[in-house]
């Protein structure tokens, strides 16, 4: 016998799904549940195997599907929609691996049925045969929730003792709006928040609490632009924690969805933290460093920037051990900050010490041009938005590694052209957090 638990949310296909499955031989419904934290608390008590949830219910995030799973239940998604590329991609974000149309539940018994018997171990959905019965097939990997080609994500990361993670973060976004590619440059720092004092952004409402709340709502696909703000043409910002205290409402898996959210529209840009630390705290919501870890498994890219003096280089050898066993065979480049004749080492001796502690995509150097960056700073304003400098051509260059299709020509229009005109391996500056 297959117990089952309910949650639909009120959507009007609950009714003909309850007669269906009270009907079907080997299968009685536990409960409906009223909201996802009812659905949490049935499952815990461990009696029952699967639950039949709409995928559209508040709260619905893979938090809470990785709960069911622990205690041993499994998900069946009903979905109104089962061939949008966006159905697809949220399916493949809860990690819900079997799916039913709104309009077939006639087939939930079979589904539910076969969940039990799949467990985790494959991905299909149910649908129906020419023969009148429940067929199963692979549910379609998303199209990155149907994001235009080219579209990137980008994390920047390095390790504590300010290296300049913000200053370079806001300065490749700014980059790629200028070449007039639409860009969200995401603050996901848990302990220091600076990418609104960085921009001039005096709004005290956080974008990415605001961005928590509509995923655990269930409505971030169709509210998420209201969590971002405007700073510059093709430059949206959604700001960091107010206080480093408020990690806590950041639920886990929260920072994932909006990102995959987000670059179906744009181009993304993170900063994140320096802690990579997985320690959970008890009584807590969440980790501590959640939202650093997801940024980063989130990126296409990594850009793991370290300062150029004796202890910035020791910290970024570190670092980059540290973090190539949470990203995996994501690219990684390093951008070595603040790079100056006066510490005696060549480019050269540089790049050797940094290869041999890791193999990385690319190695690009940022001079020591405090002047520039603290004209952007002062102005609250990126790098590259207050004229011309070493720091902005550097930039310029470090995006054409990085963002190869911005430089495609009559890409991104005047920014564009400038990137192509400065495209050269040179260095930048002065990157301060």
């Amino acid at each position: 016998m297959v117990c089952v638990l309910v949650l639909a949310s009120g959507a009007p296909w609950e009714s003909a799904a309850l007669g269906h499955l009270a009907d079907a031989s080997g299968v009685v419904v536990l409960k409906r549940c009223v909201d996802v934290d009812d659905l949490m608390a049935t499952a815990a008590t461990g009696q029952a195997d699967v639950a039949v949830v709409a995928l559209e219910a508040p709260g619905l995030d893979a938090s809470a599907v990785a709960h069911l799973r622990r205690h041993g239940v499994r998900p069946v998604a009903v979905v109104a929609d089962p061939g949008r590329d966006d159905v697809a991609a949220r399916l493949a974000r809860l990690d819900v691996h079997v799916r039913v149309a709104a309009a077939e539940v006639g087939h939930l018994p079979a589904a539910v049925l076969r969940a039990e018997d799949l467990g985790d171990t494959r991905s299909r959905s149910v649908a129906e045969d020419p023969s009148g019965g429940p067929a199963l097939g692979p549910v379609a990997p998303p199209s990155a929730g149907g994001a235009p080609p080219g579209r990137r994500v980008v994390a920047v990361w390095g390790p504590p003792g300010a290296p300049g993670r913000t200053t370079l973060a806001t300065a490749v976004a700014a980059e790629l709006a200028r070449r007039g590619r639409s860009t969200l440059l995401v603050d996901a720092d848990p302990h220091a928040a600076s990418v609104a004092q960085h921009l001039g952004v005096l709004d005290q409402v956080s974008g990415v609490l605001s961005a928590a709340r509509l995923a655990q709502a269930g409505t971030l696909p169709t509210r998420l632009p209201s969590a971002c703000r405007a700073v510059a043409p093709h430059l949206e910002v959604m700001t960091g924690l107010p206080r480093a205290d408020r990690w806590v409402e950041v639920r886990p898996g929260a920072l994932a969805e909006v990102v995959e959210e987000a670059r179906a529209w744009r181009d993304v840009v993170l900063d994140t933290g320096a802690d990579l630390a997985v320690e959970a705290l008890a009584g807590q919501a969440g980790q501590r460093n959640a939202m650093t870890l997801e940024a980063l498994e989130a990126a296409d890219e990594l850009l793991v920037v370290g300062a150029a003096d004796p202890v910035g280089l020791s910290r970024l050898a570190r670092g980059l051990v540290e973090v190539r066993e949470v990203v995996g065979t994501t690219p990684v480049r390093v951008v070595v900050n603040r790079m100056r004749s006066s510490l005696g080492w060549s480019e050269a001796d540089v790049a050797g010490m940094v290869q041999g502690f890791a193999r990385v995509a690319g190695l690009h150097f940022l001079p020591d041009d405090r002047a520039g960056a603290d004209r952007a700073l002062v102005a609250g304003r990126a790098v590259g938005e207050v004229g011309e400098s070493a720091l902005s051509r550097a930039v310029s260059g470090l995006v054409d590694a990085v963002h190869p299709a911005s430089c495609a020509p009559g890409a991104g229009g005047a920014g564009g052209r400038l990137a192509q005109r400065f495209r050269r391996r040179t260095a930048g500056t002065a990157l301060r957090r």
